[in-house]
């Protein structure tokens, strides 16, 4: 199953169930409903992923220690290696439609395989809204899991991420996407760009023009 499949708006629920993951790159907190992740952060305290639950619950919940949806496993299996361990986590957040076109294309991108801000662009019908776009990912409240880390510039930077461009670089690097030598994409897949596509059917979150792996450039 695909992640984004699942994927709605978030229930009124009073209770918000906080799991603590500890990382390579340190504390990730996950934030969770019965049906779903709604939040996710790179940082040491719980209580940054408050002003996200504010504008997805308002004032009316509480945050609880707790696990429901098992999310600390999956999690631990993907920073162990096992890249692809995400793709069954469940998704319960609020987002525009326009959101929810960009997050499920790049919940379809594989690891070990980056896209670019254009060629999203591109899929949804709006060849110049690379900036739209890219607001959509720097919002996105559930990075790792919607994966914005494989996303990229034409040019080949790595651009912007919820949880800084370090945080990128290592991620990328962790699913090979990143010359394991020098910690840059190779050249190769810079030069390989989009072709034009039709308007994107909300419904398709698979058919995408990705920039594979070139390993020792």
């Amino acid at each position: 199953m695909n992640a984004i499949s699942t994927m709605q708006s978030a229930p009124f629920d009073s209770t918000v169930y906080v799991a603590r993951v500890d990382s390579p790159l340190g504390a990730l907190h996950v934030a969770s409903v019965e049906t779903g992740v709604c939040a996710a952060a790179f940082d040491d305290r719980a209580d940054s992923l408050e002003p996200r639950l504010r504008r997805m619950f308002g004032p009316f919940f509480r945050m609880e220690r707790g696990d429901p949806l098992g999310v600390q496993r999956p999690l631990g299996a993907y920073f162990a290696g096992r890249t692809d361990a995400l793709r069954d986590i469940a998704l319960a957040t609020a987002a525009t439609p326009m959101q929810r076109r960009v997050w499920g294309l790049v919940a379809a991108v594989r690891p070990g395989t980056v896209t670019t801000y254009a060629a999203l662009a591109e899929r949804i019908g709006m060849p110049r809204g690379q900036r739209a776009v890219g607001v959509c990912l720097a919002t996105n409240p559930v990075p790792l899991i919607v994966p914005c880390h494989r996303v990229i510039s034409t040019s080949g930077g790595l651009g912007s991420h919820p949880g800084g461009v370090a945080c990128k670089r290592w991620l990328l690097r962790h699913e090979g996407a990143l010359d394991a030598g020098n910690l840059t994409l190779a050249r190769a897949s810079r030069t390989r760009t989009a072709g034009r596509h039709s308007p994107l059917d909300p419904r398709d979150t698979v058919e995408l023009v990705e920039l594979p792996l070139v390993v020792g450039y």
